[in-house]
């Protein structure tokens, strides 16, 4: 017996550095993927004029729609395989060289800083507002449409669908955007590169807070950067398409990574770090309840943490004004899940409905994964609250898309690998293939059945079984392969979190 383990485990490192070689290849094809569409042009519907010799670059190739729309499926199915293989090629001992995924995730952040956004026109949208705030308005009151006639660079591009609403964000995402604005002058171009600048600073440095969190533990030093640093997931989100949900992602994350201690210092700054995160993006508030919950027991760590959130909302949503609050938590007609489920019932319009169902199933979701999650690290209490609360806001949240995800993989990234991974994976798999363009007016047709299927039809079934899945994983708690097995060691761990809190 002690013969056939010795040959064994030969094979299994073999077959373990053959995952990775796998993985590391599909992740470096999808990123290359992106590169390569962002060179060639910004998206279709989203266009501006280069501004020479500042980024963002791109060549004006002109390829046809068809073989944009299937390289951008492409790199993002290659991205979603990729990074699957790589979680399965850990679990079996591979070991890539953290200093390596930390050199690819700055190459590929830079790389894909310095191109258009591939397929959404967000940043244009963000170019616009901060556009309204250099010129001295208030985005929060004016809309892009109100300034759109008088002829402005940044207004005459913006597309219809962004004219007739203020900004929902806070006022730390207008600051940025406002400088950006103010640095680019009235170039499109580069106002869009300046805010990709302040995309990669907070992409960043998530990647190196987390690396320093985990530099003592290989394993899941290892794993918090495929999970984040390369992810090549969160890379089409929030770098090659430039959606500003990483800097609340990177903000709200290092408020958890802060708060590891029942320390003043800690809560002061995790505090401020949920602040900013919060100005940036309201839902970010939840991981106020995972940081509340870990400081429960000492009401002068409960001060002094929502001391330093209020020291940056209020000064923010003061100088914005009172629209700031109303547009912040404004609603807007569902998409996705709900959007289609109310198609297949046959309910039209009803966005209010849909919004409150969406609500619902949100907090039911919620506190069903708050009773049944695996414990989280034991270093950094708030992070199983505030990962229980995210996943149950996403997954069946009215609105979905993928770059919301950057508020639940760097929290997946430090808790303990499980089949949690999977659903994260398949989900933004999903997300990430809805977001390909529509082909509806090309020929052949079956092009266009295939664009209607991967746009529309496959991922609300996907994010259907996953809520299964998900909801079959929180019946049974069978959340790793090893059974009943984990569960008792799950259970132990769970003491050992109370006994150190």
């Amino acid at each position: 017996m002690d013969g056939r383990h010795e040959q064994a485990e030969p094979a299994l490192a073999a077959a373990s550095r053959r995952m990775g070689r796998t993985a590391a290849a599909a992740i470096g094809g999808s990123i290359a993927l992106m590169v390569a569409l962002g060179l060639d042009g910004p998206a279709a519907g989203a266009a501006f004029p280069p501004a020479a010799p500042w980024p963002p670059w791109f060549l004006h190739a002109h390829h046809s729609l068809v073989l944009g729309s299937i390289m951008l499926w492409l790199a993002e199915l290659l991205g979603g395989i990729g990074l699957a293989v790589a979680l399965m090629a850990t679990k079996r001992g591979w070991r890539p060289r953290p200093r390596c995924l930390i050199l690819g995730s700055a190459i590929a952040v830079i790389g894909l800083m310095l191109v258009p956004p591939l397929d959404n026109g967000d940043p244009i949208m963000y170019a616009g507002f901060g556009r309204i705030a250099a010129l001295g308005h208030s985005p929060y009151d004016t809309t892009l449409g109100q300034l759109k006639s008088s002829g402005d660079p940044v207004w005459a591009i913006v597309a219809p669908d962004y004219l007739n609403f203020p900004t929902r964000y806070g006022p730390i995402a207008t600051l940025t955007e406002a400088a950006a604005a103010i640095i680019a002058g009235d170039s499109v171009a580069r106002t869009i590169f300046w805010l990709k600048a302040w995309n990669a600073l907070a992409y960043l440095a998530l990647v190196l807070a987390l690396d320093r969190l985990t530099r003592s533990d290989p394993a899941r030093r290892v794993r918090v950067h495929l999970l984040w640093a390369v992810n090549p997931l969160m890379l089409f989100a929030v770098m090659a398409n430039g959606h500003n949900d990483v800097l609340a992602g990177a903000a709200g994350a290092c408020a958890l990574i802060a708060f590891g201690r029942l320390d003043p210092r800690r809560a002061l700054l995790a505090g401020a770090l949920l602040g900013l995160a919060t100005a940036v993006k309201a839902p970010y508030a939840v991981f106020g309840v995972g940081l509340a919950w870990a400081a429960r027991r000492s009401p002068r760590v409960l001060a002094i943490l929502a001391t330093g959130t209020l020291a940056i909302l209020v000064p923010g949503y003061l100088v914005a004004g009172r629209a700031a609050i109303s547009a912040t938590f404004e609603t807007f007609p569902p998409n996705g899940l709900w959007q289609d489920v109310a198609r297949v019932l046959g309910v039209q319009n009803a966005f209010s409905t849909i919004n409150a169902v969406g609500l619902i199933a949100s907090v039911v979701l919620a506190a069903i994964l708050l009773w049944r999650l695996p414990p989280g690290p034991v270093d950094l209490p708030a992070v199983r609250v505030s990962l229980a609360l995210a996943l149950g806001l996403l997954l069946v949240a009215p609105q979905q898309s993928l770059a919301y995800d950057v508020m639940i993989f760097p929290l997946l990234a430090v808790v303990p690998a499980s089949r949690l991974d999977w659903i994260a994976v398949a989900s933004a798999t999903a997300l990430a293939e809805a977001t390909a363009p529509f082909l509806t007016t090309l020929d052949p047709t079956w092009l266009i059945t295939i664009e209607r299927i991967s746009t529309a039809g496959s991922p609300t079934v996907v994010m259907v079984l996953i809520i299964a899945a998900l909801l079959w994983l929180c019946v049974t708690k069978v959340w790793t392969s090893t059974g009943k097995q984990s569960e008792a060691v799950m259970t132990a761990g769970a003491t050992d979190v109370g006994a150190a809190r």
